[in-house]
């Protein structure tokens, strides 16, 4: 993995307590574009959705889209979560990084 430059307040102690505690591989830096033509960006902590939060988001995906993507973020959006979410634009692009973050395997089906 490449070395990001860090801004946005996210330190390399707040990555480590992360780390430390949803492991090392669970924890990416999201660039969120902050206007309509990406210019500028609001670099956030986020952690791969475990299972049981990936249960909540996809039980309430089909009743309650909005609340689905509450969760998502209040969950796995660990630093700037209240910039992301009183910006529409930034609670969208939020999703978009987390929803690529969703561990989604596919199976190999044989005969037997």
């Amino acid at each position: 993995m490449e070395k990001t430059e860090l801004k946005d307040g996210i330190t390399p102690e707040i990555i480590k307590a992360a780390k430390d505690r949803y492991g090392e591989d669970k924890v990416k830096i999201a660039s969120l574009p902050k206007d309509e033509n990406a210019e500028e960006f609001l670099d956030v902590l986020v952690r791969v959705p475990d299972r049981k939060t990936q249960g909540e988001f996809e039980k309430w995906l089909d009743k309650s889209p909005d609340k689905a993507k509450e969760i998502l973020v209040n969950a796995c959006v660990l630093t700037n979560k209240e910039a992301v979410k009183a910006d529409d634009g930034l609670f969208a692009g939020a999703i978009d990084a987390l929803s690529k973050l969703l561990v989604v395997r596919t199976a190999i089906i044989k005969n037997c």
